[in-house]
């Protein structure tokens, strides 16, 4: 029964795609998770972001993100700075470090996000696209 169920489905398949993620990444030799990879990622795009805001954009609660963080300074891969405009938040930017992984990271990630897609149409893709959205939006509520 629980086989059937569309949510067990759609949590199974994430967690599969995380499972396989985290393999190629193994294999590579590459010493951080597809977590702290989007944490990464984030940070990169979005200048000076505190943690606060970099948990709301993963959906990650504040002492997953916290923990992330910290990880990554310790291994070099971004900065921790005082805000300027408030002194109870601090500032995440990529380090050049973080950013030589990232550069390197990129056709790895991009391998391991399109390896489950392969075979979809580019309209399965779509209404797969369609209907999580929707989902979210519901949830959202």
């Amino acid at each position: 029964m629980i086989n059937n169920n569309t949510y067990f489905q759609i949590e199974l398949t994430a967690r599969r795609i995380r499972q396989y993620g985290q393999n190629v990444l193994k294999s590579q030799g590459i010493d951080i998770t597809i977590e702290q990879w989007l944490v990464m990622n984030v940070i990169n795009e979005n200048e000076s972001i505190n943690q606060i805001d970099v948990g709301e954009k993963l959906v990650k609660d504040k002492p997953t993100i916290s923990r992330m963080v910290n990880h990554l300074e310790k291994k070099g891969f971004i900065i921790k700075t005082s805000s300027s405009t408030d002194s109870r938040k601090v500032e995440l930017t990529i380090s050049k470090k973080g950013e030589t992984m990232i550069n390197n990271l990129y056709p790895i990630i991009e391998k391991i996000r399109f390896t489950g897609l392969n075979e979809l149409s580019e309209k399965e893709k779509e209404i797969i696209g369609t209907i999580l959205v929707k989902i979210r939006k519901n949830l959202d509520a």
